[in-house]
């Protein structure tokens, strides 16, 4: 093959890749664990390069369903929550630090197993008080990961 077909191919194909919306996450978790005060079941969606730098956010499981938005400036909304764990560094919402938080459920399709989540935000690190900002980033959780959320 032609080294500037080849160049013109690998090019195209990174920026097709990079146009797409789709994510993956090299590390991906579900954990049945009520994070979030009250009654309600809750689970812990982790997801990110490893289980030492990931994101996460807590949602109670009657909230999984299609169309489910919530949204959290500062931390006013307690019925979800969105934290990271990243270099030794633990980003948190905070009442008291310009944060927010935005999580969407976009499909839970129960028939293939597939839950999508887009999930948008600025934490805090309260030591240092560094912002991190996560951009909108999608979410998809599958198979046995999939029947946790239920």
């Amino acid at each position: 093959m032609n080294t500037k077909i080849w160049i013109l191919a690998v090019g195209f194909a990174v920026f097709l890749f990079g146009c797409s919306d789709e994510e993956t996450h090299k590390y991906t978790e579900v954990t049945a664990f009520n994070f979030i005060q009250g009654t309600d079941k809750s689970v812990v969606v982790s997801f990110g390069e490893n289980p030492q730098n990931h994101y996460s956010f807590a949602i109670k499981k009657k909230d999984i369903k299609k169309g489910t938005e919530l949204f959290s400036e500062s931390k006013n909304n307690t019925n979800f929550d969105v934290f990271a764990e990243l270099n030794e560094q633990t980003f948190i919402r905070s009442s008291n630090h310009a944060t927010y938080a935005q999580l969407s459920v976009v499909d839970i399709d129960k028939k293939k197993q597939i839950a999508t989540f887009k999930i948008k935000a600025q934490l805090i690190d309260l030591n240092s008080k560094a912002l991190k900002k996560i951009d909108e980033t999608t979410v998809k959780i599958t198979g046995s990961k999939f029947m946790a959320l239920l």
